[in-house]
């Protein structure tokens, strides 16, 4: 029975090696180990740390905190530093900037109308209602839509353009015609061909005003568009020309290409500007992981 010489020393092995402690800090060591006696007061070592809650959000304190790119004191939008203290980005651009509208270069002839700009038809050719300069709208001339051909008003007394008469009316059948030409014409609106005062003609898919947003409309002239201060087609808004620049963070403006600018609390994850969640009207809920800055809470 040699074995038996060394059981002693197994058994102290076996003792030391399961000590006091336990994988649950719930729980107590030692002999009450197996139990749900609670925490064991005197072994604080034992009692579960509390894991405090998360800290207030820091963004306005005008320090710049983890996760800030900028803190100017402030959530306020519309200053260059968003109320989730990011710096703020102007996509329209393509770069990150000082605060909005987003500053284009002027560029006469682009077809973009710049603050500067009285019109921009594209071109930079004078004579054809929009002076070369883009600073001025000729006499007599319409440019209604940014990037599109400017037209004669017919009805004016201005004779301009392809227009050969106006009597100051645009009534058929005095010898002036209702596109300011001399009668007897042939040419008509949706004939398919662009005359007179006409500032478009498609023909046969010339289009109601209701449904010409982007098109020409039976009268031949150009159908709604962004900027032209009313809200129709796909649009969310229009506030009219040079107007619709708001960028993110701006619940009440309007954005470029006539859509409402996203901000934190529109159920949209921005990532680009900050945003880690976002739950819409839920942000901020004790049930929801996501606070009222669009940041996601960890719960330890």
């Amino acid at each position: 029975m040699a074995w038996l010489k060394g059981l002693p020393f197994v058994t102290v092995a076996i003792a030391l090696g399961c000590g006091p402690g336990s994988l649950d800090p719930h729980h107590a060591a030692g002999g009450n180990a197996g139990t749900d006696a609670g925490p064991d007061a005197t072994r604080p070592d034992l009692v579960p740390v509390p894991i405090p809650p998360p800290s207030p959000p820091t963004c306005g304190n005008g320090v710049l905190d983890p996760g800030e790119q900028c803190d100017d004191g402030n959530r306020t939008s519309g200053d260059g530093c968003t109320v989730l203290c990011q710096i703020v980005c102007y996509p329209e651009c393509g770069t990150c900037g000082p605060p909005g509208p987003c500053l284009l270069p002027v560029v006469c002839g682009d077809g973009l109308l710049a603050s500067s700009e009285a019109c921009d038809d594209g071109n930079t050719t004078s004579g054809d209602g929009c002076r070369s300069d883009c600073g001025t709208v000729e006499p007599g001339w319409s440019c209604a839509v940014p990037g599109r051909r400017c037209a004669p008003i017919c009805g004016d007394r201005f004779v301009v353009g392809p227009e050969t008469c106006d009597d100051g009316n645009t009534i058929a059948g005095d010898g002036c015609s209702e596109i300011c030409l001399v009668e007897p014409s042939t040419a008509v609106c949706g004939d398919g061909v662009i005359s007179g005062a006409e500032a478009c003609d498609d023909g046969p898919a010339n289009q109601p005003d209701t449904e010409a947003y982007g098109l020409c409309t039976t009268a031949c002239r150009f159908g709604g568009s962004c900027g032209d201060g009313v809200v129709n087609g796909t649009e969310d808004c229009d506030l009219g020309p040079r107007m619709n620049t708001s960028s993110y963070g701006n619940p009440n403006g309007c954005g470029p290409g006539c859509r409402f600018p996203h901000f934190c609390g529109d159920g949209i994850v921005d990532e680009a500007e900050g945003e880690q969640c976002d739950l819409g009207a839920n942000n901020g809920l004790v049930t929801e992981p996501c606070n009222t800055t669009c940041k996601i809470l960890l719960d330890f």
